[in-house]
């Protein structure tokens, strides 16, 4: 009996132990998340809340609750202003558990704010990734109360998914997580922008009808380069990994691209994202257009919305337009009741003698009831600039989604900083609007690492309105424990005049698609630009990476220290780059003065000399840039950037320098784009 006695009190005490206050287990409180498990985005809401607040708190989605635990209620709240969301958390009476609401007009709604509760908490989300804290807390949220009514209702992305860059070459998985860390900015809206053959079949050049043509048609064999081939996860041709194995199966490819579209869409949807389809018509047949406006509809179910838009700077864009917005009343006719579709009909024109008269045909032409979308402008900046000079209406912001630059792919080899031009669209579009929310705002981009601060500012702009560039600079500064967020500050500031300055002065010194750099012969876009605004350039760019290297050494902790990191090799690369260019220029006067088949050997040792240097040059953007491989569009970077600047300067070398040339020829696109207008750039 005494022996019994004393295991029951051993028992005891080990009980004790175990839910003593330093016991893991015993020191989680429990967090009751309550919701309508049935609805896909609620449902993803409810496990990102597991997900996060899992590694402090004991998360459950049923049992009772102390009065120390807390309870979490998701409730969609249809008699919310369209697009807010609120938090609010109930003050304990010493009874209850201490109870969060969070509530939106819809599930998207719920969901951000779930993000508000969460960054309240400690957490941050920036479109690589979440940033987790040391700790997350709870406590934060006693007595805590908002609702937000976003300055932009439709809030997002524009991705073009034509360039190596893009997510159009990331494995699927890694897409669906781009798409989620979109939603964790409270971004709601995606444009998916397409070109024939890509994603949907088309007959390029009279070929078959097949999608799966990835980037143009231009083919991006994984070279026999050792510091290419391990930066890629490609074993022969640069694509979707998973569609590698099928890329000289025409069929098998072009079917495997749509289901990684649609998979991808699907994945958007889950998460909240409403999305957009955007598409440009080539032909003038109205049956065929309409035959494959319908192809699109039926391949991809769950697109919320279908956009057709101009043609990349169309002259005169007023008969375009007229066509696509009669194709549109044509497909809403034949498909109405069978799917809940919106419409768009959309304008990309970057210069204001087009760009005005287009843009009053649309008002003019378009059903009131289909939205319009306008590109304006290639450069953050500028397009607010064009936008003035049309001039865009207190009535255009109630149905216009604007399109803007978070990068310009002119300047794709360059790291860009577009946020003072996210501002001033912002401001001026809530100045328009009298301080009314938007209609819509979304951003090109294609590099995701390199981008990830501009992408931070735009999606904070479109929630709060425009924010100064400095407090936004302080903010996300703090989030990554960044030392001195002053000169941190400073640097992003005149990193953001470099971009812009580098827009003006050295437009499409950075294109990101290898056919033009092959269209001219002689030093061809190596015999573009003036000397002293490269070197200008070059100047600005080393004080940026000159303050960034300080800023760096007074930044203690990890998360800081590897974004500094990051943004000090991308602008070291832009100095090689932009140094090749620097040297080349060298030989701007002797192909001006001279017949390339009247040089003397003498000139065609130069051309070697000059030649060999800068690709000394360029060989070392290869080298840095492999270096920091941070997800799946840097690979694309690369591969890119050996197809486009590098080989033009291996061609100009072999070609007037004397010596026989060993590549092979550069294989002709299915499909190309236009470069973006040399000629009009106001």
């Amino acid at each position: 009996m005494r022996l019994l006695t004393r295991l029951l009190a051993a028992a005891a005490i080990g009980c004790l132990i175990l839910i003593s206050p330093g016991c893991p287990t015993a020191a989680k409180q429990k967090v009751i998340v309550r919701g309508d498990a049935a609805d896909p985005v609620i449902s993803f809401a409810m496990d990102e809340i597991s997900s996060f607040l899992g590694k402090t708190y004991l998360v459950t989605r049923t049992g009772e609750g102390r009065p120390d635990d807390w309870t979490i209620d998701l409730t969609v709240d249809k008699s919310m202003k369209d697009f807010s969301f609120a938090v609010e958390q109930t003050r304990t009476n010493g009874s209850r558990p201490a109870a969060v609401a969070l509530r939106g007009p819809n599930s998207t709604g719920v969901l951000h704010a779930v993000y508000t509760m969460l960054e309240k908490t400690g957490m941050s989300f920036d479109v690589t990734g979440p940033i987790v804290p040391a700790e997350i807390k709870l406590e934060n949220l006693r007595g805590f109360s908002s609702t937000i009514e976003p300055a932009v209702d439709r809030r997002g992305i524009r991705q073009h998914i034509n360039f190596p860059m893009d997510i159009s070459s990331y494995p699927l998985d890694e897409a669906k997580a781009y798409i989620r860390n979109l939603a964790r900015l409270r971004m709601n809206y995606l444009t998916l922008h397409t070109y024939p053959g890509q994603w949907y079949p088309y007959p390029l050049n009279g070929g078959p009808r097949l999608a799966g043509n990835f980037f143009y048609g231009q083919r991006h064999d994984v070279p026999d380069d050792p510091l290419i081939k391990r930066a890629l996860r490609n074993s022969r041709v640069f694509c979707i990994p998973e569609i590698e194995p099928f890329y000289d199966q025409p069929e098998e490819k072009s079917r495997r691209a749509m289901e990684w579209l649609e998979a991808v869409i699907r994945e958007a949807k889950r998460v909240g994202l409403a999305v957009n389809f955007s598409m440009e018509l080539r032909e003038k047949d109205p049956n065929l257009s309409l035959a494959f406006c319908e192809s699109v509809l039926e391949r991809y179910p769950e697109i919320d919305s279908l956009e057709i838009i101009t043609g990349e700077d169309t002259e005169k864009p007023g008969p375009e337009i007229e066509y696509n917005t009669a194709v549109i009343r044509t497909l809403r006719e034949k498909w109405s009741g069978r799917r809940n579709l919106e419409y768009g009909i959309g304008i990309y024109n970057t210069g204001v003698p087009d760009l005005k008269p287009g843009f009053e045909v649309m008002r003019r032409v378009v059903p009131r009831d289909i939205h319009l979308t306008v590109l304006p402008a290639h450069g953050a900046r500028v397009a607010v600039k064009n936008l003035e000079a049309i001039p865009i209406t207190a009535d255009d912001v109630t149905r216009t989604v604007f399109y803007s630059w978070v990068e310009f792919d002119g300047l794709m080899y360059l790291q860009q900083n577009s946020v003072e031009g996210i501002r001033e669209l912002i401001e001026e579009g809530r100045r328009l609007s009298g301080g009314a929310p938007l209609y819509g705002v979304c951003w090109n981009h294609w590099r995701t690492s390199e981008n990830r601060t501009s992408i931070g500012y735009a999606a904070a702009a479109m929630i709060e309105g425009p924010i100064p560039a400095q407090d936004f600079y302080f903010r996300y500064g703090r989030s990554l424990g960044i030392g001195n967020l002053d000169t941190y500050g400073s640097a992003m500031a005149a990193l953001d005049e470099a971009d812009s300055a580098d827009r003006n002065t050295l437009f499409n010194i950075a294109f990101s698609f290898g056919g033009y750099w092959r269209l001219r012969n002689g030093l061809a876009n190596y015999g573009r630009f003036k000397k002293e605004q490269i070197e200008a350039s070059i100047l600005k760019f080393e004080a940026v990476l000159k303050t960034l290297t300080e800023c760096a050494q007074e930044t203690p902790g990890p998360e800081g220290k590897s974004y500094l990191a990051f943004l000090a090799n991308r602008i070291s690369c832009t100095l090689a780059h932009l140094r090749s260019f620097d040297k080349m220029a060298e030989l701007q006067p002797l192909f001006k003065s001279g017949d390339p088949k009247e040089f003397t050997d003498k000139d065609r040792k130069l051309i070697r000399s000059v030649c060999d240097q800068a690709l000394t040059l360029q060989n070392e953007y290869l080298r840095l840039h492999a270096g920091m491989i941070r997800d799946r569009g840097c690979e694309g970077t690369l591969i890119s950037y050996y197809y486009a600047p590098l080989l033009l300067l291996k061609q100009i070398r072999n070609t007037y320098g004397g010596e026989s040339a060993d590549l092979a020829s550069p294989r002709k696109s299915s499909d190309a784009p236009p470069a973006p207008a040399e000629k009009i750039k106001k």
